[in-house]
């Protein structure tokens, strides 16, 4: 029986080990772009079989975008593009903007990323990830694209609680870039999160203490949708094309 035991013991560890390094691989494999390469190829299919609208508001981000399903009817009758894929950081959106930025001549781009960034393991900043979205920046005006850029706020979940001072401090970062840039705005999807007494609103996230819950998607919706309907509302035609004339972020 005691052998027995040491072998279970020592079965137990090596799998809680290996485990463990699968982890890290993992984290340490969707760091680098290629990781998401498959994706951004699905998308260059699905625009074969069925081409995107021109002028279309173009959502580019993460996996709160990925698993935003209900996008189009929440954002109707605007039109848009939802190209939010795997845990992508805004280096991943700067590398793939020939591909899934350049060919779509949005109307406006909307970026909901960053979360993944300052989660990262090896010291990401705030202030790294105002370096990196004003990367993303030359990297899409150097394309040609020239349309408006939305960038919506990095926000708060319950597992990452220990990171929401840099979360916020990244926000202040965020605003001040967008501020020192024509056509560059900041929506705050995060401070509505809590509530009075400056806990996060549980019911706006899932038992993983990460993504967000149906009511989450509801709460970003009712930031998001007046902003983007008073920018760019005004100018739908069938086609869904032209550019509205007001600051989304107002």
């Amino acid at each position: 029986m005691p052998r027995t035991l040491i072998r279970f013991g020592a079965g137990l560890g090596f799998a809680v080990v290996a485990l463990f390094g699968f982890l890290v691989y993992i984290l340490f494999a969707e760091g680098d772009p290629d990781h998401w390469a498959g994706e951004i190829a699905e998308f260059a299919r699905q625009d074969i079989s069925n081409p995107p609208p021109k002028g279309a508001l173009l959502f580019v981000g993460g996996s709160d975008l990925r698993q935003w399903e209900s996008l189009s009817q929440d954002m109707a009758p605007l039109k848009v593009i939802n190209r939010g894929f795997g845990g992508a950081r805004v280096s991943h959106l700067t590398h793939y903007a020939s591909r899934i930025i350049k060919p779509y001549a949005p109307q406006a781009i909307v970026v909901m990323a960053g979360d993944e960034d300052l989660a990262d393991v090896r010291g990401y900043r705030p202030e790294d990830l105002q370096r990196d979205l004003d990367v993303f920046l030359s990297a899409i005006r150097a394309h040609g694209v020239e349309a408006p850029v939305i960038f919506v706020s990095v926000r708060p979940s319950p597992m990452r609680e220990a990171r929401w001072l840099a979360s916020k401090r990244a926000n202040v970062l965020i605003q001040e870039l967008a501020d020192a840039h024509a056509g560059v705005y900041f929506i705050d999807v995060a401070s509505g999160m809590f509530e009075a007494d400056e806990t996060l609103r549980e019911a706006l996230f899932r038992w993983d203490g990460l993504t967000l819950t149906d009511e989450g998607y509801v709460h970003v919706r009712e930031v998001l949708y007046p902003a983007l309907m008073g920018a760019f509302g005004a100018t739908i035609d069938a086609a869904g094309e032209g550019v509205g004339e007001n600051d989304p972020a107002s």
